[in-house]
């Protein structure tokens, strides 16, 4: 009888031959938060045809024939002929029948298409072939699901930004401290980016602060009536 795979083979088979951006719990655990994940989730490089792209999926299906592909929604088994169709219209899909449910994903939430380019630009190397997202780009996945097991996932997250923004921000040239708080703001680092050396910087800052100052946020308040 054919032995049931480990779904990190599935993720590894992938990484062999094609760009693979691990997401989900196994990214959140790889940065550092204990806790268990029940399924796994990756982003198969979106920028082959979507073609190619189902060829890329079907292939393991070839490799592991007990293993069945289904739709997010119902988990009801996917025709392999159905699915350019269905990965155009919900940017993901399901794999079952190995150790944990498996979700190969083109266009992840939050994320677009043509994103994926800076996503693994940023992402750090593993072991397996594949890349682990930075805290940022994984923090945006999370955002807006709907789903309560993601608000733990955020809090670590979000903490872990700020820490790595305040350690980086006050040494960052002008132009990376800028491209920085494009990608991540909060109030504590809009505060150490209002006592950079650059004054477009400090400016950036404070106006996040002021934002949220008028939107009667007495933290802001507090740290704007220290400049003030």
């Amino acid at each position: 009888m054919e032995a049931i795979p480990a779904t990190t083979e599935l993720i590894r088979f992938l990484a062999s031959t094609h760009r693979v951006v691990v997401l989900g719990g196994l990214a959140v655990i790889s940065h550092g938060l204990s806790r268990v994940t029940h399924d796994a989730d990756c982003w198969l490089e979106p920028n082959l045809s979507t073609e190619l792209w189902c060829e890329a999926v079907k292939k393991i299906l070839l490799e592991w024939p007990r293993l069945r592909m289904v739709s997010m929604g119902d988990w009801s088994e996917l025709p392999a002929d159905e699915l350019a169709g269905y990965i155009e219209d919900f940017g993901v899909v399901r794999i079952l029948g190995a150790t944990q449910p498996f979700d190969i994903f083109r266009r992840p939430n939050e994320m677009e298409v043509s994103g994926f380019e800076e996503v693994w630009n940023r992402a750090t190397p593993q072991a397996d072939g594949t890349r682990l997202p930075d805290v940022v780009d994984l923090l945006v996945t999370k955002q807006d699901t709907g789903r309560a097991r993601d608000t733990y996932d955020i809090q670590f997250l979000e903490g872990k930004a700020e820490e790595m923004y305040l350690e980086r921000l006050p040494r960052a040239s002008p132009d990376e401290a800028l491209a920085m708080l494009a990608r991540f703001l909060n109030p504590k680092v809009a505060d150490a980016a209002s006592r950079h050396a650059d004054p477009r910087v400090r400016e950036a800052g404070r106006m996040f602060l002021r934002e949220l100052a008028a939107e009667g946020d007495p933290f802001a308040r507090d740290l704007l009536a220290g400049f003030e």
